[in-house]
């Protein structure tokens, strides 16, 4: 009786989740359906970098659930008593939830795309395989978010873990041997130059806005300063985002699934560059609030939001063709013509959805009175 009324709490759990805030199952899903749809695509062995691996990295990185949300749930259950196993096995239900929507969608896409089956592979195994791998890819979305709010202090903004010790050169070092490391270490240096050059550059960052925004030049450059983990995420996502595309449309696999590896590339890149940048501006409102507490118009307000864009879509733009092009010249694969329309097509979808995302939040930003800091 105790499992079945544990499997009930799961069921109204997860239920809740999906009709308060629905987004936090179908983001995940969809992600997975990218990564089985690529799956089924390329086959599982045979690429020196197959693309479902930074795919993979992308719907992880764009599709966890916000600590917002996360804190506002885990104190509802704290209060109610919950024990940190009811916490992993609520969220267990949600990502199976997540990874099995996400994979029956995937292969329904690859059925239909005539890309499933795999040669010297059993129909029924490949549809177990995919499934299995989009739980494993729901599982690394929502469970290590969650087990981290729950069980560690959430730790204040700052260089990434990894830097101190040098992990990003030691990768790319060791991209000659095996290319998918010089995905890592070429991202992890990328995020490593842009959290230095925000948290470090607020002279200069000054300097750029001081034209736009006058006196609250210097209060916007510290607030990037400020939140320079947050935006530097949010520019290695788009950045990565952009590098995946490049890659992909730079090289031959042989495989004749271009368009759908293009098409795949497209959405990732509108996701990085929308809603993962919409989230981390969401997560500045407070900052939003202070400035027009002090005085700021709803244009400088509105400046203070470009500005956000501007370095999120333009400096992702730029660093994430650098960074594709250095993921070709580890791959050792054939280069492809330069495609000169995918590229602008590229680069409108960064910037609309960047743009988009600005105009939500400013819409949002407008919304907020003195009242609302004590809920930041």
């Amino acid at each position: 009786m105790a499992g079945m009324s544990g499997l009930a709490g799961m069921a109204l759990w997860v239920g809740g989740i999906a009709r308060v805030r629905p987004a936090r199952l179908g983001v995940p899903a969809a992600g997975v359906a990218i990564v089985v749809l690529l799956l089924a695509v390329h086959g599982w062995v045979g690429l020196p970098a197959p693309p479902w691996v930074p795919a993979t990295v992308l719907v992880v990185l764009i599709t966890a659930p916000s600590d917002r949300s996360l804190r506002t749930d885990q104190d509802l259950l704290r209060a109610r008593g919950a024990t940190g196993g009811q916490v992993l096995g609520l969220a267990s239900a949600e990502a199976a939830v997540a990874g099995l929507a996400g994979g029956v969608l995937g292969i329904l896409l690859s059925l239909a795309t005539g890309f499933l089956i795999q040669p010297g592979v059993s129909l029924g195994r490949e549809i177990v395989l995919l499934l299995a791998a989009g739980l494993l890819v729901a599982a690394l979305t929502v469970l290590p978010p969650v087990l981290r709010e729950w069980y560690f202090e959430p730790g204040e903004d700052g260089p990434p873990w990894w830097s101190p010790y040098g992990v990003d050169f030691a990768l790319l070092a060791l991209a000659f041997f095996w290319p998918l490391l010089g995905w890592a270490g070429g991202t992890m240096l990328l995020w490593r130059l842009v959290e230095l050059g925000l948290r470090k550059g607020k002279r200069f960052i000054g300097g750029v806005l001081r034209p736009l925004v006058s006196g609250l030049a210097g209060v916007l450059a510290l607030s990037i300063s400020w939140r320079s983990a947050l935006l530097a995420r949010s520019v290695v996502l788009v950045a990565l985002a952009v590098a995946f595309s490049i890659s992909t449309a730079l090289t031959k696999d042989g495989c004749g699934a271009a368009k759908m590896d293009l098409a795949a590339s497209l959405v990732l890149a509108a996701a990085s560059a929308g809603p993962s940048f919409g989230l981390a501006l969401n997560e500045r409102r407070r900052d939003l609030l202070i400035v027009s507490t002090l005085g700021g118009k709803r244009r400088q307000v509105a400046t203070f939001i470009a500005g956000d864009a501007l370095i999120v879509g333009g400096g992702g733009l730029v660093a994430g063709h650098l960074l594709g092009v250095l993921f070709v010249l580890f791959t050792p694969m054939e280069w492809d013509a330069f495609p000169h329309t995918y590229f602008g097509l590229l680069a409108a979808v960064v910037i609309v959805s960047c743009v988009v995302a600005s105009a939500r939040i400013a819409q949002l930003a407008a919304r907020d009175e003195v009242s609302d800091l004590r809920d930041y």
